[in-house]
Parts: C-alpha cells; sequence; structure tokens
C-alpha cells in the first residue's frame, strides 16, 4: 500500500541511468534508509505493535478464564485442621489446591463491541505509520532536491569564477601592454574575490543542506554522504496543463492516509459507545472449581504416661453407699516425624478430601459511583471529536491540494519566465563580451552583463527545481508517488 502512495523511485533511477556506487546516495537509498531509521517512524510502529497486543489481548477476553491455585505452609499454635475442620493445637504441614474456570455468557455485546474497537484502533494506528511514512518521505525528496540546488549554484558560480579570472588574466596582459587603464584589472581582480567569496558560501550552503538531509536520515554528520546528482533537465514532471485541482482532491480523499484514519477512528469511537453503554446492564457468567485438601501432623504420637488420676463424675454403689470413680490422666508423647514422613497419605488425602462446584453468577450494576455513565458519556465526545477530525483534516487536504497547485502553476510561470530571461541575458552577456574585447565597453558595464547572467542562471535553475517539487507534491496527492 505504501508503494502505491508514496515514491516510486526504481524507475527514476533508470530513467536517469544513474546508479549509487559506494557512499553514492540518490533519492531511492535516502527514502529507503529513512523510512528504515527515521525515529518519528519507528515511534509509530511501536505505538501499532502497542494496539496489536491491545486488540489481541481483547480478542483473549471472550475465551473462558482457567486459573490453578496452590497454597502450601505450616500453621503453629491453635489452627484449624483444613482436612477435619476442627481446631487442634498441634502443629501441622497443610496444602490446598484449587482449579477454577469461568465463562462469560451474556453482556449485551460488551466484549465483541470492545474488541472491535481494539482491531479499529489497530488499523488506524497501522496507517498512522503509513501517513509518517508519506510525510517523511516527502520531507527527503524536498530536501534531497534543495541539496541537488546546492550542488547546481556551486557549479554556477565556479564558471563564473573561472571566467572571471580568465578575463582578469586577459585584462591583466592588455593593461601591461598599454592598452588598457590600470582601472580595468583593479575591478575584475576584486571581481576575481568576490566570484571566490559566492563559490566558498555556495559550497557553505551545500554542507549545510546535505547536513540537514543527513539528520532526518538519521545519520551521523561526519558519515561518509555524497549524492548522486542527475542531469535536471532529464527529471520527469507531468504537464500542468492537465492537471485538475477538483480532480486531484476527489483522488486525494481516497488515497491520503489521514483521510482513512480518521474514518477508522470514527468507527473505533462507535464501537467504544456501544461497549461503554453495555457497561450499563446485567452480566451473566458461568464458574466452575476443583478443590482439595491435604493436612499432616508435623509430630506422630509415640505412647502415653499416667500422670495422675481425676473424679470423672460417675459413683458405684456400695453397701456404705456411694463412691466417686476416679479416672488415670495420661501425657501423649509425640516423636518428630522426618520429612519422608510429612507426605504419607498425601494422595488419599486428597482423593477424600476432593471437591467440585459450578454455578450461575448475575451482575446487575446498581451503581458504581457513575463511573459507566462517564465512561458512555466519554464515548459520545470521542465520536464528536473523530467527526470534527474528519471535517477538519479534509478542509486541510482540500487547502494543500489546492495551494499545491497554484504554488505548481506559478512555479511554471515563473520557470518560463526565468528562461526567456536566461536567453535574454546570454544574447545580452555575448554582445558585451565582444564590445569590451574590442575595446568598446568598460570593464564595469561589462561585470554588470556578467552580474545579469550569473543571477539569471541562478534564477532559472532555482525557478526549475521549485516547479519540480511543486509538481511532485501534486503527484504525490494523486497517489503517483514521487518520481526523479
Amino acid at each position: 500500500m505504501f508503494a502505491r502512495f508514496l515514491f516510486i523511485l526504481l524507475s527514476g533511477s533508470m530513467v536517469l541511468g544513474v546508479k549509487a556506487q559506494g557512499d553514492k546516495w540518490d533519492l531511492r537509498r535516502c527514502v529507503e534508509f529513512g523510512l528504515k531509521n527515521n525515529i518519528n517512524i519507528r515511534q509509530a510502529e511501536v505505538q501499532a505493535q502497542s494496539s496489536e497486543i491491545t486488540y489481541n489481548q481483547s480478542s483473549l477476553q471472550r475465551i473462558p478464564s482457567l486459573s490453578y491455585g496452590l497454597t502450601h505452609g505450616f500453621s503453629f499454635g491453635r489452627t484449624l485442621d483444613r482436612t477435619t475442620n476442627v481446631f487442634t493445637d498441634r502443629s501441622a504441614m497443610f496444602q490446598q489446591m484449587t482449579v477454577s474456570s469461568n465463562v462469560l455468557l451474556f453482556n449485551f455485546n460488551r466484549l465483541k463491541n470492545s474488541q472491535a474497537s481494539s482491531e479499529l484502533s489497530y488499523e488506524a494506528d497501522k496507517l498512522n505509520v503509513e501517513k509518517i511514512k508519506n510525510d517523511i518521505g516527502l520531507n527527503i525528496a524536498q530536501l534531497y532536491l534543495r541539496a541537488l540546488l546546492s550542488y547546481e549554484q556551486i557549479e554556477i558560480a565556479s564558471i563564473v569564477f573561472e571566467q572571471t579570472k580568465a578575463q582578469y588574466r586577459n585584462t591583466r596582459k592588455l593593461v601591461d601592454a598599454g592598452t588598457l587603464p590600470e582601472l580595468n584589472a583593479a575591478e575584475l581582480e576584486a571581481t576575481v574575490a568576490r566570484d571566490s567569496a559566492t563559490v566558498v558560501q555556495a559550497k557553505a550552503q551545500a554542507a549545510l543542506d546535505k547536513l540537514a538531509l543527513k539528520s532526518l536520515l538519521t545519520l551521523s554528520a561526519d558519515a561518509p554522504f555524497e549524492l548522486v546528482i542527475p542531469t535536471i533537465d532529464q527529471m520527469l514532471v507531468e504537464n500542468i496543463l492537465a492537471i485538475r485541482p477538483e480532480d486531484i482532491f476527489e483522488t486525494a480523499l481516497k488515497t491520503q492516509p489521514q483521510i482513512r484514519i480518521n474514518d477508522i477512528r470514527l468507527k473505533a469511537s462507535e464501537k467504544s459507545l456501544d461497549a461503554a453503554n453495555a457497561q450499563m446492564l446485567p452480566t451473566l457468567s458461568m464458574f466452575g472449581q476443583l478443590a482439595s485438601n491435604f493436612n499432616q501432623f508435623l509430630k506422630i504420637p509415640g505412647g502415653a504416661t499416667v500422670t495422675g488420676e481425676q473424679v470423672t463424675g460417675s459413683y458405684a454403689k456400695t453397701p456404705t453407699g456411694l463412691l466417686p470413680i476416679y479416672a488415670p490422666t495420661y501425657s501423649i508423647n509425640f516423636a518428630n516425624r522426618n520429612f519422608g514422613e510429612y507426605w504419607n497419605g498425601y494422595g488419599k488425602q486428597l482423593r477424600d478430601q476432593f471437591g467440585q462446584g459450578i454455578g450461575l453468577s448475575l451482575n446487575i450494576p446498581l451503581f458504581n459511583g457513575g463511573s459507566a455513565r462517564a465512561n458512555a458519556d466519554r464515548a459520545k465526545l470521542d465520536i464528536k471529536r473523530s467527526e470534527l477530525n474528519i471535517d477538519r483534516d479534509k478542509i486541510q487536504l482540500k487547502q494543500d491540494v489546492y495551494t499545491a497547485y497554484y504554488s505548481a502553476t506559478g512555479a511554471h510561470q515563473t520557470f518560463l519566465a526565468r528562461e526567456k530571461a536566461l536567453t535574454t541575458a546570454m544574447r545580452s552577456f555575448d554582445l558585451a563580451t565582444k564590445r569590451y574585447d574590442v575595446g568598446v565597453m568598460q570593464t564595469i558595464e561589462w561585470l554588470t552583463n556578467q552580474n545579469n547572467l550569473t543571477r539569471a542562471k541562478v534564477d532559472k535553475v532555482v525557478a526549475q527545481y521549485e516547479y519540480i517539487f511543486r509538481m511532485k507534491v501534486l503527484e504525490f496527492y494523486k497517489g503517483q508517488g514521487i518520481k526523479l
């Protein structure tokens, strides 16, 4: 999907006949590297992964729950014997095991709508990754073209510098021969210095533009980075006269990720509202449980010792009267069990204590602090927010498309005017050079013509790159990608 909406780059490299070698970077390599390493894109991908986890978790909520519980410990002092439910003073080791399950039978589609909302949010976040890739790719293309423009300006400035130096050498010879005054050489010498500074400035600007591109690509500032410089006249540009802005806008409505993101988020908000409303309705669940216990005293009885006697409360009838009956009192002797004996009868106790349970659970929300109603109200506001986002982004998209169209139209007219101005400046400079060479034109006039020609060349290149970029933006909105 991304290939459809962003950058069809391979065709551009084939048309230009240029391939990146070593550390050479063409637009395709820049875009591929930027889309892989840009931090904003990676953050959006992380958000999409988080949404996927939420969606998967919401899907599993509809599956019956199953849990296993194990409690193991030791009791001392007066505690409950968990196998007899009788309190005792004997220390013991105990263990409890439970297996329980719960399944939701009916909740007015709350989980179903929650799952649908999570799925739609996941789809929107995946599309958001595509949108950010589109934005980053477009920015890369813009900075790439700006860097190419800087190199063009270096070339123009260098040519002018070499022309001025050559003219200065010729003039210097004529001055030394006494044909021309010293002023002519001085004026040209000053111009050579200015043109040299212009070359330095152009190179510095190219370095800054390249640095900005490297920053967008998350490349280190000192990393080797040389651009493939195609011929500007070979860059593919569609005829502006064949484009209607209203057609581009209609296409953009169907292809731009942001528009589709808004539509999906609106549907997600509607599902969230349905789920929030279901929270205020009864919920019916079924549960089941299996449980067993084990209890083992830490000491084992080892005999008894008579410690005295006590009145039983009974009497024996004798001729002389009733005689009380006494019974002996005993002290139970206990011996410590070894660890292995702690587990004697383990399996039998678990079987004897094994119990089961099954039932239904009905939960009717009566009052929960207004949280369910607040969730529903927030869901309604989310729907309004999504609807407003749709209206806002459609208006903005139309504004962007028409701005791009009128900018491209203006850039096209400017480029045509700059071409004519350059042709005129070249003819004027040729005539001026011929007059200067025969000594009928002052140096300052010749320099003025040269400056006019230089400015015309720069203006033409700037206008041409501006026109190319504006047309590529229109192609982007048409879903054609950007081809260089």
